[in-house]
């Protein structure tokens, strides 16, 4: 039933409602700064955004206008009419583009009222703030992607053998007696059922990862770290990732500055701290490239926390070794990589932070693939937490300055150090030699830290 129309004329006085304003739909630009410091700018929508936005701040080029008389517009007709070159160089007025554009869509919300347009096919994607230009910004501060052009070889990890050792142990829950051809039918009907990037963390990755006790969080935002390039960047927000409890490091360790801003992610006592394994997650008509630019720059954040956390209060080493490691999956495609700091090139310059691929599996692909590809990334959960909980231990055992080590202390420390309730049990019976390794080295950093204490004493 059609509603009755007001048949009322309209008084001369009476005021016009308000227009609404158009919704912005474009995300906000970079700031001033990121785009000045960027050593190279990339072509991409942000950037043309970005030229227009500051183009039109320019102020307007002056130039003399000629003075034109009636008498003479017949001989400069003749010539191809005057010369308007004093016109180059303006800009369009804003007032006139707001006037436009707010015509447009009072046009457009008539044409709906009448009817219903189709969806264009041309309509433009969203331009991520991962682009080309962040991708650039990373590379300016010495955070380098695993497909960089270095000038020499790509520097590797140190221990990228063990790493692949590691991570290709098998595991029982991944036995065909434990996942079946039917289960991994129905990972491939997940994979293609789903349409957003929530769709594969709630279906997919589950599948993946499988059943573990190790300490995760999902999307949740870098608030409180230290930028790893400047205060214009975008703060860190992994889709998946893993760390140690808050509780797992002592007041004195978590108190400490150097930990503080490089380790302890928001101020929310439940979010884990000191990540060192994340995973970034895309949708099917997702970007890839955004994807392993999200990872790298996640890798970077953890590779810095390990290494603190490492040399915490001790003077800065760099080993060489991967203690970090990153995810991305996309369409089927599943990516492990590692990460690890190098020392400065300069004396004052910054560390350099590198990502280097592990391997690839199409998951889809068969039963064997998926479950090569499911086993590395579970192991890779596993070695990262490893790697974690021994940091932490051996920096919860540094005595804090003035204080004395008595034996008894360092029997308790032993006690639980060595014993194996600090891992997160593994759903398989792996051997454990690499904790093993780490428990000899923190007796040994033990026991060095009494000898200078006692020889402080003397």
């Amino acid at each position: 039933m059609s509603r009755p129309q007001n048949q009322k004329r309209p008084r001369v006085n009476q005021s016009k409602p308000p227009s609404k304003k158009a919704k912005l739909t474009r995300e906000r630009n970079f700031s001033l700064e990121f785009w000045d410091n960027l050593s190279k700018v990339w072509l991409t929508p942000r950037a043309l955004r970005e030229l227009d936005r500051q183009n039109k701040t320019q102020p307007w080029p002056k130039f003399p206008v000629p003075k034109l008389h009636p008498t003479q517009l017949a001989q400069f007709a003749r010539h191809g009419g005057p010369d308007l070159c004093y016109l180059r160089g303006y800009t369009e007025r804003n007032s006139l583009t707001e006037d436009i554009s707010s015509s447009r869509s009072l046009t457009s919300q008539s044409r709906q009222t009448r009817s219903t347009n189709a969806t264009s096919v041309g309509t433009r994607t969203k331009s991520s703030a991962y682009g080309k230009e962040f991708q650039q910004h990373l590379t300016d501060y010495n955070i380098y992607r695993a497909d960089y052009d270095y000038d020499d070889d790509a520097p590797e990890p140190k221990n990228l053998a063990q790493i692949h050792q590691e991570l290709t142990v098998e595991r029982a829950s991944l036995s065909p007696s434990q996942f079946t051809p039917s289960a991994f039918r129905d990972f491939k009907q997940r994979n293609a059922q789903a349409t957003f990037k929530k769709d594969v963390m709630r279906t997919i990755i589950p599948m993946i990862s499988g059943n573990s006790s190790i300490h995760n969080q999902q999307d949740v935002r870098f608030t409180k770290l230290k930028p790893m390039t400047n205060q214009n960047a975008v703060k860190p927000q992994p889709d998946f990732f893993d760390g140690a409890r808050l509780g797992d490091l002592t007041q004195k360790v978590r108190n400490d500055q150097a930990i503080l801003s490089t380790g302890i992610p928001t101020k929310h006592p439940s979010v884990p701290v000191e990540p060192n394994f994340f995973l970034e997650v895309k949708g099917p008509n997702g970007n890839a490239a955004v994807a392993q630019r999200q990872a790298c720059y996640d890798g970077a954040y953890g590779a810095r926390a390990m290494h603190a956390l490492q040399n915490y209060h001790d003077e800065p080493i760099y080993d060489g070794n991967a203690y970090t490691y990153s995810s991305t999956y996309h369409d089927g495609n599943l990516k492990l990589y590692a990460h690890h700091v190098t020392a400065p090139a300069a004396p004052e310059g910054r560390p350099e932070y590198h990502m280097t691929q592990i391997n690839g599996w199409q998951m889809t692909g068969n039963i064997h693939t998926f479950r090569r590809g499911a086993t590395a990334f579970r192991n890779a959960r596993d070695y990262a937490e490893r790697h974690r909980n021994s940091f932490i231990r051996a920096a919860n055992a540094i005595p804090i300055q003035g204080t004395t080590v008595t034996q008894a202390d360092l029997v308790e420390t032993k006690e639980e150090v060595s014993g194996p309730l600090g891992l997160h049990p593994s759903e398989d019976n792996t051997v454990y030699t690499a904790w093993q390794d780490a428990d000899y080295a923190l007796q040994q950093q033990i026991a060095d830290s009494s000898r200078s204490l006692t020889a402080a004493d003397r």
